[in-house]
Order: C-alpha cells, then structure tokens, then sequence
C-alpha cells in the first residue's frame, strides 16, 4: 500500500512520525509533500524523510492566503497527478482532502480546532474524519455529511504520539532551571490577536531565570534575535521535546501544539493564548494538566514558580492517546479495504 500524508505545518511532523515508522515496518510505502512553512521542513530532515516541498510560508493578509491556497492546490494536483497513491491521511492540511477525492484517493482528514476555517474542505472531501471526544458536543458535528463520517478519539492529539514514546517520561536528573516561550502563531488563519505581546515580561523574566524562546518561523527568530533580547536564548535550530523536557521548569505557550504536548508530559505549563480557548485546551485544564492566563503579570508568574505545580502522576491522558493511536492507524489502513 502506497500511502500519501500532506504537512503544513510543524506539529504535523510528530503526529505522523510514529505511523510512518510503523507503517514502514510492515512494508507500506510512504509519499511525503509539505509546505516550506514554521519548522516543518527542518523536522523532517531531523526525521532523516524523503520529502516533497510544495508550497511556501502562509501568509497573513486573507486575499494573499486566498492566491497562496489556490496556487499550492492546483500544483499538489499537478504533483499527484504524477505520484498516484492508495490512500491519503493529514493533520490539518486543507489541500489534501480536495486534491484527493479529485483523484480519488481515499482519504482521512483530522484537526482538533474548532475555530479552523478550513476544517470545511477536509469534512465535506474527506472520507473518514477524525476528531478529539472534547469536539463531540460541538454543533458542526451534527451536520450532514460530516456525521456520517465521523469518529471521535480520546484524549488530545498531542496524547497519540507521546503515547508512543513512554521514555519521555523517565523523570530528569537534571535540575529544572529554564523557562521555554512558545510565540503566538502570527500567520494561523484563526489567528486574530496581538503580536509579541509577552515581550516586556519575557525581559523581566530573563533577569531572573534562563529564558529560551522557541520560534515559530524566521520572523520571530529575527525578533528575539534583536539586542534588547540579548538575555534570552533563541536556539538556532529546532530544539527536540526531549530537550525541553530535560531542564523545563515552566512552559509558556501562546497557543498550539507544544504547549500540550508539555502538558500531556506533566510539565508545568502555562497559556497566554490571546484568543477563545479551544476545546482541546479546557479539556487540559480541566485534568489540571494546564492553567490558562492570557493577562498574566510577572508577579503572578513568580508566585505561580513558587508553588510546585507539576503533573507528573496524571497519565491518563498518555494512556487514551494510545487507543487514539490505534484507532487513527486503523482508520487509515481500513480505507483501502473499502
């Protein structure tokens, strides 16, 4: 089975990366394209994967994102066209559904934002969607066709694939001494918040901890890699959870994929997203895997350090993530068989 999985953006890349390896192991052959966008294409050279780059950066005005959309849908097509595969998975690519069921591939589509415009090409050209428990109350869930092809997993996407890493969770001897920030995710369609609005308590924090900024693309990495930031560390190259997991006393996330995979581990973390809290993030919240504060002080930051606020007993999440894994990978190898 030749099997086609489409990357947009860097939280992809571990979703899929224990799928593929399984995947490769039982003889499957894999077909990866991607968009040259955050991380994406430095991940997948770590991963040492064949790749396709089709597509670049997203943009942020909406007529540009329109053209950029159009014009990476119609050379993925292009591509395809060339590459016929016998099934097709993503994470959140809008492009791969449509490009699929054009060329009739069968195809499994999965996104754990609500608020993802998007979201409306995998649910109408998917064949299969999938989606997290903490969406199943959610009143799109209810239309056709989107009900007739819909499944729910437990736990958060994050959960599936660190549940396939269970020495992540081997505890550190080493003494936790830094604070990690997750920027906002400045280009996301669903995206409408400030900019660099943790700036000024970010230097505060840097007088009294190891600061290490973890950039979404080049633009961040620029910003902070300005003079006034001298105290904070910008890693030149993606840094692996492993690492951050090593020396984290607090993770702060202005959104997305890294801020719960901290959580899902039991490291203490922190959100300052500046937009609605997503469904997948209350469900953290209310494990006590996370605490949410987008107007949070420096203050409140150092009192929040005072108290010790790990997680480190609370598995549940890891151990729904792996029937998650499981029903995914099932979900993807069964379309074939239809």
């Amino acid at each position: 089975m030749k099997i086609w999985i489409d990357f947009i953006n860097t939280p992809q890349v571990s979703f899929f990366m224990p799928f593929i390896r399984e995947f490769e192991q039982n003889g499957h052959e894999l077909l990866l394209t991607c968009r040259d966008s955050g991380n994406t294409v430095a991940l997948l050279k770590q991963q040492k994967l064949t790749y396709h780059i089709i597509g670049d950066e997203a943009t942020k005005g909406k007529m540009q994102k329109i053209g950029s959309f159009a014009k990476r849908l119609l050379e993925l097509y292009t591509f395809m066209r060339k590459h016929p595969c016998d099934v097709a998975a993503s994470q959140s690519s809008f492009y791969q559904p449509i490009v699929a069921r054009l060329l009739n591939i069968p195809s499994l589509y999965t996104n754990d934002n609500e608020h993802a415009q998007g979201n409306l090409f995998g649910f109408w050209f998917a064949n299969k969607v999938a989606l997290p428990e903490a969406l199943q109350h959610e009143r799109f869930t209810k239309k056709i066709p989107l009900r007739s092809k819909l499944s729910f997993y437990p736990s958060v996407k994050e959960a599936i694939y660190l549940s396939q890493q269970p020495d992540l969770l081997s505890d550190s001897s080493e003494k936790k001494n830094t604070i990690y920030f997750r920027p906002e995710p400045r280009t996301a369609q669903y995206y409408e918040g400030p900019l660099n609005f943790f700036d000024d308590t970010l230097l505060q924090l840097s007088k009294d901890y190891e600061v290490i900024v973890l950039p979404r693309d080049k633009d961040q990495r620029l910003h902070y890699s300005q003079a006034i930031f001298a105290a904070i560390t910008v890693p030149s190259e993606p840094l692996s959870l492993r690492e951050i997991v090593s020396n984290c006393l607090l993770f702060i996330g202005a959104g997305g994929s890294m801020t719960r995979e901290l959580a899902v581990l039991g490291i203490p973390v922190l959100s300052v997203y500046q937009a609605e809290s997503l469904c997948v993030d209350n469900y953290l919240v209310e494990k006590g895997l996370m605490q949410v504060n987008p107007q949070i002080s420096y203050d409140e930051i150092r009192a929040l350090l005072a108290v010790k606020n790990g997680n480190s007993k609370e598995r549940s999440a890891l151990t729904d993530g792996e029937k998650s894994y499981i029903l995914i990978r099932d979900s993807i190898q069964n379309l074939i068989r239809q």
